[in-house]
């Protein structure tokens, strides 16, 4: 099967720059190694969104010692961001 592609320059470039790399023949290769990509980052979202948040969820439920506040968490990342300003 044929499927022709319009490319702007940017993803022309992107392109070239792969094939430049050496690590694919052409660049039916690089957008095959796209797509996989795409199929990869889609499955893992959907696993995210089906199973990872709702047992957090559920987690949160279960054991709501181990919660913080939204006021402690800001706090916390303030102060960690703090730190590492200060050790630049």
């Amino acid at each position: 099967m044929t499927i022709s592609l319009k490319l702007d320059d940017n993803d022309r470039e992107r392109i070239e720059r792969q094939l430049a790399s050496g690590r694919f023949r052409d660049a039916s290769a690089v957008v095959s190694a796209g797509l996989e990509l795409l199929e990869e980052l889609g499955g893992a979202r959907d696993h995210w969104l089906h199973a990872e948040i709702p047992a957090r969820f559920a987690d949160a439920e279960a054991n709501p010692d181990r919660l913080i506040s939204g006021h402690d968490m800001f706090s916390r990342l303030e102060a960690r961001h703090r730190s590492r300003e200060s050790s630049r």
